[in-house]
Order: structure tokens, then C-alpha cells, then sequence
């Protein structure tokens, strides 16, 4: 056994025996030239995808040497993943695809710290479940409800296939997940785990989704108030997850059917964090400008959390929503 400490791990930081060829920590090769460039964080794509302007050609994702921050803006959405302040690696992803209609698909991962691979769990539930999604946004005619239900599924069969070697914990690769489909008027949101939806008008800011927790249920049950939820140490525990190791059930489904101008925003715990309260996340949004771009909207809400401590990785999907406005006949 190779005790000697010597080396630091290029993905995470971590301290690592010399001679070893895995992370213990995050899984990454250690025997592989660390001056070799990198390929896509969000889509894993070979490095030579990625242009001098920092753009992959494969996803559109942004991302630049050095940048703990990957953002892409398809103008009426957008989405950003930061690092944070206090991770060495974002355990993160996002899919986003808007169609020439304006319809919209997004899946927002966080992948579980505890687990192996949380990082590749989450890239790869995402980008399968996005490529799910963006076949349902293409083809109006699909079923919203079976798209979302088969993109959950594509999730976790992309989870299952995360290679052993990455496999360094005792816990397998895991993920939350939470997805929007929008099509015309209507969005249908599909979740798994403690990621969250959120719907913020100029009449309400709404949670949309309810944690798969040990918190929510207790508040459930009658067993915690919220406020005592909050403060709990279960609070993060969740009971459902993407990943093989999950209890069977099926993923929650909400229909969402827009009367006023608004936003939809997914995002990770990383933001929530920091205002738990729908009423607290929509005062950070109503403090931007009016008419803000979703782009301006996810970037002030991630330097939001980095603000306030960034103790974990942020994710933000911002997509802006008018009932009155269709694509389709214009």
C-alpha cells in the first residue's frame, strides 16, 4: 500500500498517495498528463471542441481556462453552474434547449457529494435527459408526460453506466434531477431528489416542487413545522435520487399553466440555500432591473449565493414565459 503523500489530485485537490492512479476522493485519473487540455465540463466533448472564445461547438456551453463558472444564453433562457467559494470541482449540470418556436427544455443535476462520481452522475443524467427532452420539444406531437417520465429514466440508465473506475466510494453515483418541458402555454415539471423549480410572476413567487426529503416528510406528516425543517440536520437527507441504489418510485410531475408574464427558474441547493423561502428568492429576483434578460438574471442570483458564502456549487436556469406571446404563429 502506497503511503507516501505527495501529490495533490487535478480534479479536487485532494492529497493522494504517490503511485496511485485513481482519486480516493473524486475518481479522476492521476496517470494522465495534467497539461493535456481539458475536455467540456458540461458535456464531456474532447478539448478541441472548445474555441479560443471559450465556446463548445458540441453543447454551446461557455467556459474558459481558469473559469470556475460554465454559462450558456439562448436568449429568452439561460443557465449558469458555478464552482462556488468552497468546492475544488462543480458536482453540477445543466441541459438547455430552445427551439426556433420558443419552446423550451432544461434539466438542472446536482450531483451527491457522498456518492462517487457525483460530478460525472450528474453530466451525464443531464445530458441524457436533455437529449430526451429535446426530441420532445422538436416534435410537438410527443406526449409531455412520457417524454419527462422517459427522460427520468434515461437519467438513471446513464447513472448506472458511470464507469467502476470512477467508483471510489462506497456509495454509488448519484444525482438529484429536476426538468421543465415548456410547450405553448403549458410546462410540465418532472423531479427527483431536492432540486427545485420555482415560478415568479408580479402576483407571486411559488415554489413549485416539494423536496424528496426527510424534512419535507416530516413537515408532511406533521412531525416538524417548516421552521424547525430548516433548521434540521436532515434537511438535506433526501429519499429519492437518480442513481441504482434509489428507492423505487416513481419521480413527482406538476403542470404549470402560466396567466401572466413571468419566470421559470430551476435551480440546485446551492442557490436555495441561501433563501429557502419562495418569498426570499423572489425579493433577490424583483431587486434586479425590470425586463432583466435571463442571462443578467442567473449570473446576479449566482453571484448571489458566492456573495453570501458559496458552500456549495450553484446551478441556475432562468427562462422567461409570456402566455400571451407564441412563436408559432408569428
Amino acid at each position: 500500500m502506497n503511503t507516501e503523500l505527495g501529490l495533490s489530485c487535478p480534479s479536487c485537490g485532494a492529497p493522494q498517495h504517490t503511485g496511485d492512479r485513481f482519486c480516493e476522493q473524486c475518481g479522476a485519473r492521476l496517470d494522465e498528463d495534467p497539461l493535456e487540455p481539458a475536455n467540456c465540463r458540461a458535456c464531456g466533448a474532447p478539448a478541441d471542441a472548445i474555441g479560443e472564445d471559450g465556446y463548445c461547438s458540441v453543447c454551446g456551453v461557455r467556459e474558459r481556462p481558469g473559469d470556475t463558472r460554465i454559462e450558456l444564453d439562448l436568449v429568452i433562457a439561460a443557465a449558469v453552474s458555478d464552482q462556488g467559494r468552497v468546492h475544488r470541482r462543480n458536482e453540477d449540470s445543466f441541459h438547455l434547449e430552445v427551439s426556433e418556436e420558443g419552446d423550451v427544455a432544461v434539466v438542472v443535476c446536482d450531483g451527491i457529494s457522498s456518492a462517487s462520481a457525483g460530478n460525472v452522475a450528474a453530466r451525464d443524467a443531464a445530458h441524457a435527459a436533455g437529449r430526451i427532452l429535446a426530441q420532445a420539444v422538436a416534435d410537438p406531437t410527443r406526449d409531455a408526460e412520457s417524454a419527462i417520465l422517459d427522460a427520468i429514466k434515461a437519467a438513471n440508465e446513464a447513472v448506472d453506466l458511470v464507469e467502476w473506475t470512477t467508483r471510489t466510494k462506497r456509495v454509488d453515483p448519484s444525482c438529484t434531477l429536476v426538468s421543465a418541458l415548456r410547450r405553448g402555454p403549458e410546462i410540465l415539471i418532472g423531479w427527483v431528489g431536492d432540486s427545485r423549480a420555482y415560478w415568479f410572476d408580479a402576483l407571486e413567487s411559488r415554489k413549485l416542487t416539494v423536496d424528496d426529503s426527510f424534512a419535507e416528510e416530516g413537515i408532511a406528516k406533521g412531525l416538524l413545522t417548516r421552521e424547525q425543517a430548516a433548521k434540521s440536520p436532515f434537511m438535506h437527507s433526501i429519499t429519492h435520487w437518480v442513481g441504482p441504489d434509489s428507492p423505487e418510485r416513481p419521480p413527482r410531475l406538476i403542470w404549470l399553466r402560466p396567466e401572466r408574464p413571468g419566470r421559470l427558474l430551476l435551480c440546485t441547493d446551492g442557490l436555495w440555500n441561501y433563501a429557502p423561502g419562495a418569498e426570499q428568492l423572489g425579493r433577490l429576483v424583483d431587486a434586479l432591473p425590470a425586463g432583466a434578460a435571463p442571462a443578467a438574471v442567473a449570473r446576479a442570483l449566482a453571484d448571489t449565493a458566492n456573495d453570501r458564502g458559496g458552500h456549495d456549487n450553484i446551478t441556475v436556469a432562468v427562462v422567461n414565459i409570456d402566455p400571451s406571446v407564441s412563436l408559432r404563429s408569428m
